[in-house]
C-alpha cells in the first residue's frame, strides 16, 4: 500500500513539473462515494470509495479507495497518457494486498478501433500465498458516426467482458486460473442522432451463453432517452427486460431501469444528480419485492 502511494505522489510530482515547463492546464476531481447494503436479517454494511484524478498534458492518474467499517478494503490505481491518438494505459489493484496489474493499449484509424489489455492476478485469498494467472483481452472495432457500429471483444483467461462495456464504472472484466479462450463478446448496431439499436452476443467455452437486443431513442430539447433492453438466455428464451427512461433538465438529471421477468416485476433503480459550479451531487437507490437492495449516496467536485 504504501508503495502505491509513493508512485502516486511520484506520478504527480512529475506531472507538475511538467506542467511547470509547458504551461499545460491541470484538470482534476476529488469524491466521495458511500454505499448502504442490507444485510438480513437486521444488519447493515456501509462501504466508503474515495476517489480522486488529475489530468494533465494528456496524462491523468486516477485513484479510487474503497474503506468499510472493517478498514481498508481496496485501492485501484491507473495511469494513463494520450500519444497522439493512442492511449497507454496502466493500473494496479490491492485487496487490501497486491491483487491485479493491467497494462492497456489502445488506438486506430477512423472508422477502425483496436485495443489490446493484459492483466496479471492474484487469485489467492487476500493476503495469503500468491497464485498468480495471466489474462488477455484483444478488443476490435469499426464505427461510423452516424451509421453502423461492429465491435469484438474476445476474453483469454478473462470474463465477464460485459463489464468493460455497462454503465457501471466500478464494475471489471474476473480473471480465471489458466490463459486459454473463455468468452467472446460480439456488439453490432446502429446509431443516428436520435436512434441506437444495438444486439449483443456472448459466447463461452461451451457456445452461445446469452444475447441482449436494446434499442432506445434521444429528444434533443428537453434532453431525454427511452430505451428497452431484452435479455435471451443461453436456451434462446426470454429472461429479462429492462426499461431505461432518462431525463435531464439541467442541472438535474434523472435515470430509471425498471427490470421485468416472465412472472413481472424483478427490480427497480433510480439514479439522480444534480451538477453545479463544478458540484456534483448524485444517489443510486435499487430495490424490490424484498425492499432495499442498495443505497448509494456521493458528491464530487471538478476544477
Amino acid at each position: 500500500m504504501n508503495r502505491a502511494l509513493a508512485l502516486l505522489f511520484l506520478a504527480c510530482g512529475i506531472g507538475v513539473m511538467g506542467l511547470a515547463q509547458e504551461g499545460c492546464e491541470l484538470s482534476g476531481a476529488l469524491g466521495v462515494e458511500l454505499t448502504f447494503t442490507p444485510v438480513p436479517p437486521a444488519s447493515l454494511s456501509v462501504d466508503t470509495a474515495i476517489t480522486s484524478s488529475l489530468s494533465f498534458a494528456g496524462a491523468s492518474v486516477e485513484s479510487r479507495t474503497v474503506i468499510s467499517l472493517d478498514g481498508l478494503e481496496s485501492e485501484h490505481m491507473r495511469f494513463a497518457i494520450d500519444l497522439d491518438g493512442v492511449t497507454l494505459a496502466t493500473g494496479m489493484r490491492f485487496d487490501p494486498c497486491f491483487s491485479r496489474y493491467w497494462f492497456e493499449v489502445r488506438g486506430g484509424c477512423c472508422p477502425f478501433d483496436l485495443g489490446a489489455l493484459l492483466l496479471v492476478e492474484n487469485l489467492a485469498e487476500a493476503c495469503q500465498t500468491p497464485d498468480f494467472t495471466v489474462g488477455i483481452v484483444l478488443d476490435l472495432g469499426l464505427a461510423f458516426d452516424p451509421g453502423f457500429f461492429v465491435r469484438s471483444i474476445t476474453g483469454f483467461g478473462v470474463e465477464d467482458l460485459y463489464h468493460l462495456i455497462d454503465e457501471y464504472p466500478q464494475t471489471d472484466v474476473t480473471a480465471v486460473s489458466g490463459w486459454w479462450f473463455r468468452e467472446e463478446l460480439m456488439n453490432v448496431g446502429f446509431a443516428s442522432e436520435c436512434l441506437r439499436t444495438e444486439s449483443l452476443f456472448l459466447f463461452d467455452e461451451l457456445g452461445f451463453a446469452w444475447a441482449q437486443l436494446h434499442a432506445s431513442y434521444m429528444w434533443a430539447e428537453p434532453a431525454a432517452q427511452l430505451g428497452a433492453r431484452l435479455w435471451i438466455d443461453s436456451t434462446f428464451a426470454f429472461s429479462q427486460a429492462d426499461l431505461i427512461l432518462r431525463v435531464t433538465i439541467d442541472p438535474v438529471e434523472l435515470r430509471s431501469v425498471t427490470s421485468l421477468d416472465s412472472l413481472g416485476f424483478l427490480s427497480q433503480e433510480i439514479d439522480i444528480s444534480i451538477s453545479f459550479s463544478g458540484v456534483k451531487l448524485y444517489s443510486r437507490t435499487s430495490f424490490d419485492f424484498t425492499g432495499l437492495l442498495s443505497e448509494v449516496i456521493g458528491f464530487e467536485l471538478s476544477f
